[in-house]
Parts: C-alpha cells; sequence; structure tokens
C-alpha cells in the first residue's frame, strides 16, 4: 500500500538515522546495501509498504548517501608531470573551508561528491597547473581544457578551484563569464556566494549590499571583485586609482566575453600594474574560461588575424608572468578543432589546450543524454516527441515559390522550425498539452511536500524576439483560460467538475503522461484548491538578450515558478532552478549547440520521475549521436592517457557518422581541413551507411564483388558458414540463407579489392584511402589472414553472385539524406551479430568476458546479474580479441519498397527507379584490437564533407539592447 505524506515522511527520516549512526561507527554505505536499510525502517515503523514507495526512497538515499561517480581522465603534454600541490602543504585553507561548509549546507549536493571534489577532483587540476610560488626566468602560460556535462555542477567545480588556488598563492582571478549580462550576473552571484561574501546587488531597482554565503560567518573579507552583479568592467574601470599590488587579498573579475570590457580590463591591468623591469605583471594568474567552445575559439579565416575576442583574451594572458588559461565546457568539440601549431603574432599563443586535458567525474544520479535519449536507460519513458509540426520540403520548387510570392501565408500559417521574424501564426497544439504537463508537474511536487522549491518549464522554438514575445503571450494565454477556468468553473465537487472540458482535459494528460505517479491519487490532482495553490504563483516571461528580458532572481524568491520563452539566453550557461518540463524545437545541427541547449540536464532529486523533455524525433535522434560521439571522445582520453599521448595528439579525434549532424559550426572546424588525427582502425569496425546517388557506382562495386568471389572459389579457398559450425555431412553450398565466408584470405587480396571499389566520401569512417595505408603501413600488424564474409539477411531475393546463389540478401530501409542514398534510419548497417562472425564460441566468450571485466573496473559497485543483462556492443568482437582475423563483410542488400501513400523525395525516387531490380551493394571492415601499434600512423583528417547543412543563426537582438 502507498504511505501517507507524514508516514513517508517518518520512513525517509528512520532510514536516514539507521545510516547515520553506522556512517559515525566508520562504515561504508555502498549502492548496494542501501535497500537493507529501507527494509530496517519499514519493519520499525510497522508499515505495510509498495515496491514503488520503497525505489523512490531508494533513490532518495541514494543521491544523499551512495553517490557513484565515473573515473576522471586527463592527458598531459608531459607526463612527468610535478605534483607541486597537495592539501596537506596548505597552511591555511581559508576559502576552501568556507566553500566546503557553504556548499555543505546551503547547497543540494551531497556529501559524497564534495569529498571527492575536495580529495581527488580538485587536487588533480591544481597539480596541471603552474606553482604560484615557484621562481623561473621569463614568463609561463599554462593552458588547459575540463570538460564536464552540461548542467552537472561545473559552476561548484571552479569556483572551488578558485578557493584551493587562493590557497596556494594565487593572487588574480579572471572569470569569463559568458556572452550576455544575464549570464554574466548570475556567475558573479554565485562568486559572490562562494568566495567573495559580499554583494552588490538590484532588488526592486534598488542597489542593496550585504554579507552573502560565505560572508555570513563574518569573518574578515579576503577577496575583493572589481565586478558586482550589477556592474561588469565598464564604464571609467580602467581609471580606477589602484594597483593588484595595493590589495593583499585575491583580487577576482568577472567578465563577459565582450571585446569593449576585455579592453578595458586589459588597459587598466597594463596601464597600472606592470612591474617596470620585468614587463609584465608579476603576481600568479589563473583566468578560467566558462563555455570556452563559445566565443573564445579563433574563428577566423586567416590565421594571422584572430576573431578579436579569442585576440584579447590571449592579450591579457600574456600580460602577466605566471598565467594559467583554463577553459571549462561540455561541448569540447570546437576546442578541439584550435589549431595547435597556428603561427601568429602571438608566437603559438592560440588557446588550444596545449597542456592538459581533464575530463570531469560524473556522479550516479546526474541525468544526462545518455539516460534520455538512449532507449534501454530510465527516463526514456520521459521523452515526448512533437508530432504536430510537419515541416515543408524546404527543397521543393513548390516551398520556394511559397516563400518568394507568398510571405503573408508564411507569416501567419504553421509554426516551423525555419520561420521569419515576422511570423505570428497558429502555434502546435502539443505546446498547451506541454503546459498542461507541467501545470500538474507543479501539483504533484506540492502534494510530495516540496512546495517551497522553485519550479520551471523551459520554451525553446525560436531565436527572433519578437516571435519570442509571441509565444510568450499564447502561452499567458494559455495560462489564463485554465486558472479562470479553475477558480469560477470548478465547484470542489469531483463529481459535479468531472464534466467540464478542463478536468476532462487535465484527466487525459495526467493518464497520457503520469501513468507512472503512484503515490498521488488523481483525485488529489484535480482538486480545486490543489490547482490553485500550484499554478498560482508561475509567471509566463521571457529570456534572452533584450534589454526587456525578464531577470530570474532565485535571490530574492527561492520558490520562483516560471514558464521562460527564450532562445540563445536559455542555451548557453543561464540555469533554470527545479527544471521539470522542456519544451525544444530547433534546427541547429551542430554538436556543441545542440548540447549546450540540454538545460533540461542535470540533478531532479525528488521529481526524477515527473520532468519531460519534449522535442522533435530528429532532435531526439541527433541527441543520441551527440552523446554516442561524446563517450568515445572521452574514451579516447582515456586510452591516450594509457599511451601517455598529448593533447596535440589528441587532435580532433570527434566521432561523426552523420554528414547532416556538424559536430561544430563551419567556421570553428576552419582548421580541421587542415590537422592531422592520430587515428587507429584496430580493435574497432567501420561500415558505409551512405551510397551515391550515381547508380553507377553501385553496379561497378558489384563487378567487383563478382570478381573477388570467383576468385576465392577458383583458388579453393576454405569456404564456411559465418555464424554457425557445418553440420556433419551438410554442405556449406547446401539450400540455406544464413552468411558464409572465406577464412584465412590473404592481405594483399583484401589490399587489391578494396583498391578498386568506389564507396561515398560522405562516409567518413570507411575511407578506402586511409584504410590501405593504414594496411600497408610496415607497422601495422597481425592483419595478414582476412576473413571475407558474405551477410545473409531476411529478404525475399537472393544474391545473384555465382556460388553465392543460396545465401538471402538482407531487407533495409533506404532514404534521401543531402546528396546521398542513406541505408537505415539509423545511419549504421551493423548491429551486434557483425561481430561475432568466423569467431568460435569461445572467442566470443572471451571478448564478452574481458568487456564485462572492464566494466567492472570502471564501476566496482555494479552487480555481476547487471553486467550480465547489459549488451556487449559490437566493438567488443574486435577490441578485445588482439589475434582473431581482421574481416571485410559484403552485404547484397534488398532495399524496402516505398511506404504506400509517402511521396519520396526526387533523388530517391530517381535511384530507385536507375537501380531496378539490382541489389544494393555495401561493406563494413573490421580490425583485431591489436593495442601496441594503435598510433602507427597519421592520417590527415578531411572534414571537408560534413558542412554545416542549418547551421543555427547567432540570435538577433532587439533594437534597445546594451551591449555592454
Amino acid at each position: 500500500m502507498s504511505l501517507t505524506e507524514a508516514q513517508y515522511g517518518m520512513l525517509s527520516q528512520i532510514a536516514t538515522q539507521l545510516i547515520n549512526v553506522e556512517r559515525t561507527q566508520g562504515k561504508s554505505i555502498d549502492f548496494d546495501n542501501l535497500m537493507s536499510y529501507i527494509d530496517r525502517a519499514i519493519t520499525f515503523c510497522g508499515f505495510t509498504c509498495d515496491e514503488d514507495t520503497k525505489n523512490k526512497l531508494f533513490v532518495e538515499l541514494e543521491y544523499q548517501f551512495a553517490i557513484r561517480h565515473t573515473s576522471s581522465e586527463c592527458i598531459f603534454d608531459d607526463y612527468d608531470l610535478k605534483q607541486w600541490y597537495d592539501n596537506k602543504n596548505i597552511k591555511d585553507a581559508f576559502f576552501w573551508n568556507r566553500y566546503r561548509r557553504y556548499l555543505s549546507e546551503k547547497t543540494s549536493i551531497d556529501p559524497v561528491s564534495i569529498n571527492k571534489l575536495d580529495e581527488e577532483t580538485l587536487p588533480n587540476i591544481m597539480n596541471c597547473l603552474g606553482d604560484p610560488n615557484e621562481i623561473f626566468e621569463g614568463k609561463r602560460l599554462r593552458r588547459g581544457l575540463i570538460i564536464g556535462d552540461v548542467q552537472s555542477g561545473k559552476t561548484a567545480t571552479y569556483s572551488g578551484l578558485i578557493c584551493k588556488a587562493a590557497d596556494a598563492g594565487y593572487k588574480v582571478v579572471i572569470l569569463l563569464a559568458g556572452i550576455t549580462e544575464s549570464l554574466r550576473g548570475q556567475t558573479q552571484e554565485r562568486i559572490d556566494d562562494g568566495i567573495v561574501g559580499f554583494t552588490y546587488r538590484k532588488v526592486d531597482k534598488i542597489v542593496k549590499s550585504g554579507l552573502v554565503g560565505v560572508g555570513l560567518d563574518n569573518k574578515p573579507r579576503r577577496a575583493t571583485s572589481f565586478t558586482t552583479c550589477i556592474k561588469d568592467f565598464v564604464g571609467d574601470c580602467d581609471k580606477i586609482a589602484t594597483t593588484l599590488n595595493e590589495h593583499n587579498s585575491l583580487v577576482i573579475f568577472v567578465v563577459k566575453k565582450n571585446v569593449s570590457v576585455l579592453n578595458k580590463m586589459y588597459k587598466w591591468l597594463s596601464d597600472n600594474n606592470m612591474d617596470p623591469v620585468l614587463q609584465c605583471v608579476n603576481q600568479p594568474m589563473l583566468l578560467i574560461d566558462d563555455e570556452a567552445d563559445n566565443a573564445s575559439v579563433n574563428t577566423k579565416r586567416d590565421e594571422t588575424d584572430p576573431t578579436k575576442t579569442n585576440k584579447i583574451i590571449r592579450q591579457i594572458c600574456n600580460l602577466f608572468k605566471n598565467a594559467n588559461y583554463v577553459g571549462f565546457t561540455a561541448t569540447p568539440f570546437a576546442n578541439v578543432f584550435i589549431d595547435p601549431d597556428s603561427v601568429d603574432s602571438m608566437k603559438h599563443a592560440d588557446l588550444f589546450p596545449e597542456h592538459f586535458i581533464y575530463v570531469l567525474p560524473t556522479p550516479s544520479n546526474y541525468i544526462g543524454a545518455k539516460q534520455l535519449f538512449f532507449e534501454n536507460e530510465k527516463c526514456f519513458s520521459q521523452l515526448r516527441y512533437i508530432v504536430d509540426i510537419e515541416e515543408p520540403d524546404y527543397d521543393s520548387d513548390e516551398y520556394k515559390d511559397s516563400s518568394k510570392n507568398d510571405i503573408d501565408t508564411l507569416n501567419s500559417g504553421p509554426f516551423y522550425s525555419r520561420h521569419r521574424k515576422e511570423w505570428d501564426g497558429i502555434l502546435p497544439k502539443s505546446l498547451r498539452e506541454a503546459v498542461i504537463s507541467f501545470f500538474i508537474a507543479n501539483i504533484i511536487r506540492d502534494l510530495r511536500g516540496q512546495q517551497s522549491t522553485p519550479r520551471s518549464m523551459l520554451v525553446n522554438m525560436s531565436r527572433f524576439i519578437k516571435v519570442q514575445n509571441i509565444i510568450r503571450e499564447h502561452i499567458q494565454a494559455i495560462y489564463d483560460s485554465v486558472r479562470n477556468a479553475v477558480e469560477h468553473d470548478f465547484s470542489g465537487k469531483i463529481k459535479e467538475d468531472s464534466n467540464l472540458p478542463l478536468f476532462q482535459e487535465i484527466k487525459s494528460v495526467f493518464e497520457r503522461h503520469y501513468s507512472n505517479v503512484s503515490d498521488i491519487a488523481f483525485s488529489r490532482i484535480c482538486d480545486k484548491q490543489n490547482i490553485l495553490k500550484a499554478i498560482d504563483k508561475i509567471k509566463v516571461i521571457v529570456v534572452n538578450g533584450g534589454k526587456s528580458s525578464a531577470k530570474l532572481d532565485y535571490k530574492t524568491n527561492k520558490s520562483l515558478r516560471v514558464i521562460a520563452v527564450g532562445g540563445l539566453a536559455l542555451s548557453r550557461g543561464l540555469t533554470l532552478e527545479g527544471l521539470i518540463t522542456s519544451y525544444f524545437y530547433r534546427n541547429t545541427s551542430t554538436f556543441d549547440v545542440l548540447m549546450q541547449m540540454g538545460r533540461w540536464f542535470g540533478y531532479r532529486t525528488g521529481y526524477e520521475d515527473i520532468f519531460q523533455v519534449w522535442t522533435s524525433r530528429l532532435s531526439a535522434d541527433w541527441y543520441e549521436e551527440i552523446e554516442s560521439a561524446t563517450i568515445e571522445l572521452k574514451e579516447d582520453i582515456k586510452q591516450m592517457f594509457e599511451q601517455h599521448l598529448t593533447p596535440k595528439d589528441f587532435g580532433i579525434r570527434v566521432r561523426d557518422y552523420c554528414d547532416e549532424l556538424s559536430i561544430t559550426s563551419a567556421n570553428k572546424m576552419r582548421s580541421a581541413f587542415e590537422l592531422y588525427e592520430m587515428q587507429s582502425y584496430y580493435g574497432n569496425i567501420c561500415d558505409t551507411p551512405y551510397l551515391s546517388t550515381n547508380v553507377t557506382q553501385n553496379a561497378h562495386n558489384k563487378e567487383q564483388v563478382i570478381a573477388l568471389t570467383k576468385y576465392l572459389f577458383d583458388n579453393n579457398f576454405d569456404f564456411r558458414f559465418a555464424d554457425r559450425p557445418k553440420h556433419e555431412g551438410e554442405s556449406v553450398l547446401s539450400d540455406d540463407p544464413s552468411s558464409r565466408y572465406f577464412a584465412n584470405v590473404p592481405k594483399n587480396v583484401i589490399i587489391d579489392f578494396l583498391s578498386r571499389i568506389k564507396c561515398s566520401m560522405v562516409n567518413m569512417r570507411f575511407n578506402t584511402d586511409n584504410i590501405l595505408d593504414f594496411m600497408q603501413d610496415s607497422k601495422t600488424t597481425g592483419i595478414d589472414k582476412w576473413d571475407v564474409v558474405f551477410e545473409g539477411g531476411d529478404g525475399t531475393i537472393y544474391y545473384d553472385v555465382p556460388g553465392l546463389e543460396k545465401i538471402r540478401c538482407a531487407n533495409r530501409a533506404i532514404e534521401e539524406h543531402g546528396n546521398v542514398i542513406q541505408i537505415s534510419s539509423r545511419r549504421r548497417m551493423l548491429g551486434l551479430r557483425e561481430g561475432k562472425f568466423a569467431l568460435q564460441k569461445e572467442q566470443i566468450k572471451l571478448a564478452e568476458d574481458l568487456c564485462r571485466a572492464a566494466w567492472k573496473e570502471e564501476d566496482p559497485d555494479a552487480t555481476d546479474e547487471s553486467l550480465k543483462n547489459r549488451n556487449v556492443p559490437l566493438k567488443a568482437y574486435f577490441q578485445y580479441l588482439p589475434k582473431r582475423n581482421p574481416v571485410l563483410i559484403i552485404f547484397l542488400l534488398q532495399p524496402n519498397p516505398p511506404v504506400p501513400n509517402k511521396e519520396e523525395k526526387p533523388k530517391l525516387k530517381a535511384f530507385r527507379k536507375e537501380l531496378g531490380e539490382e541489389r544494393i551493394v555495401a561493406f563494413a571492415i573490421g580490425f583485431p584490437g591489436v593495442k601496441e601499434a594503435e598510433s602507427a600512423k597519421k592520417y590527415k583528417a578531411n572534414k571537408i564533407y560534413m558542412q554545416l547543412h542549418m547551421q543555427d543563426e547567432p540570435e538577433e537582438v532587439d533594437d534597445e539592447e546594451q551591449i555592454i
């Protein structure tokens, strides 16, 4: 049975007390033994408790007591790094001790995470920096990059880093905080709370000052901020008649990444603080670049003329004798494209993270893209697809004609992602449904006893400020109509209210979206007073870069409830507290911009079962792709650490299987066309999911397959079933549609075949030139004998290659995708079975055991049962088998017929017509995991085919916006 709120509160309190008693006795609280405390508490209280309630309490206790973290990873330019920092050697940890107490008492960060920050993460990062007390000749600038997760607590990390740095002897901290004043002000407020202890801020247009945060202990202040919540380093700040040397305290600047602001600060630093003998500022300095991929990266085509922001940041760094540039980001894709060998007037001083790249650990209670967009993860069910916006075919002549001739219709018709700034038309019905679901979530949280917590809904649909205001007015009208109907039409009696249209709508939305909620009965959800209490204080606001933008003042109103409509300001750094419902419909197609729009990632303690993300299926697919790329990027860093490779070696190792989703905007990728990438095909498999629209290329490849097959038969190579052993007396040429393979084919035969086939250059991983270079390199070993597999499937037609007529073709959907034909909507042809082709049972078991052992090493708390239930990835059958044969897989595919009543795009229709009854030819290639030769060859990285198709343009600002 479900417990009452009072009973649940008692149960939680008893379980917490039981845990705390054992913690004081020195016992560790592990993930696996949490449920035992809950069972003991239930017995003590004498309650009968259902599984949903127990699981809810388990989540709360896990967050508080048993947080697990992924391991942090780091690569360095010099692995003989001087370990100069140790917590034990700090004589006076004034800043950190105050900040630690603040984190414990005033934030929701759990004790386990605070300890890890104190004892491991921050000391590790400190040792990446230069020793502030070291005496050396000349000047020194260390540059590094710290990679976290979106909304995962990077601000707490860099605030803690500032505290540790100040205690160790750093005197100057410059924090670059976003590109808008709202973002800078939010960051300044957090720095005031966590480090300075004193603030100047506006409350109802009145400037107020006083002690805040760590300063409430009334100890003497040791930090001076040259900026405040209401004022950046602007105006006549560069004319201040003081110097850094006159301050015995830590000096902090929290500034926008704005050229005018940075120029003023540079002028003041150089005019007032230069040592006349050393010709530099002789104070150890730490510059932290928050959202380092935004506005800091050199995006100019000409190396000798960097963008002004990039240039002035570097000039500020080079003013100091002992300087550190540390970029913080969750989307490092642009940063690793910085050319590490650029030659310009700053003498190789670009912001490339030359000295270290550090990946922050991720706590187990963090909800990110993996948990939300991967189908088997715990929050996937809370993803909602927006299906009532039917995008037109922007490439069609009909749309192009209408965009020229029927402007009135475009401006007043249905909402599309590509809308004009004058648009004032029909918004999708799903937006109202999302708003109603937000109202219901507020009621649920109130009834769970969380009345004082902040709540927010994000609506990100347009980059145009005028359109944002139209959307706000539409949502305000929804709010007004709902509130008025509840107040005036609801009687407060369910039987009387149940026939009301709004009651029926709320019931329908509750049943569709909150059927998993078992602790709150619907009769309480639809109660008149409960609804009014929950939604009465909700404000519908616009948050953007405009002068009229609303402010999110959580300081004054800790239980603020808002529906925030916006664009860029909601996409970069701005935190919406208690974010429950997100409605996101944008057309950006770059890794970094899309991830930064994910304000919904983070921590959802107490309501992780009711938050929702509404987006298009295409955006959801992109998020899944991005997260896969990010996971692989972090894995690359781990492997590079094991091989002692450097950030320069790391270069641009960013996975991309998609030609439409670009890694970052084209101007940030300019160096990607020039850099060389340390790439190895060892331990991996790649395929060709993209076909040229030129069908003659497919016919050519078919001829090469026939020629290869004839050669293999003529030379009596061993022919076998690919995914099962041959039964006694059975012929491999029997009437069986299974996949077949030729074993132990010499490398030179494969090289000859690969040199003759033609593949679309959109298949970035299956680049035959790179593959052939790798195979023919003298340092490449372990690939002398190959297995050549012909994959079978479930199609209705068979291979038409002599000798292979018994193999049935696989069915695949095909669709037009830009200038190519795409096989399968997944952008990959491969499943799990391709990794097992041509392997013995013992080899398959070995690969799976080694893979699970690696998982166990990464997550020691994982149970054997949970590891057994996880799917071993395709890559594992290559990565963990260094002595297996490399494999070439050849597919003859049967394309699925067109979808009935759906008009196909012109290129796809022409491709089908020209293809006729022919099979589609595709390939995959996999290499064994020969570890010792992973860095055997350098390849030129060619990203020219991943140019942005739908680049998200800069946010427009209204005429009254203040630039400074």
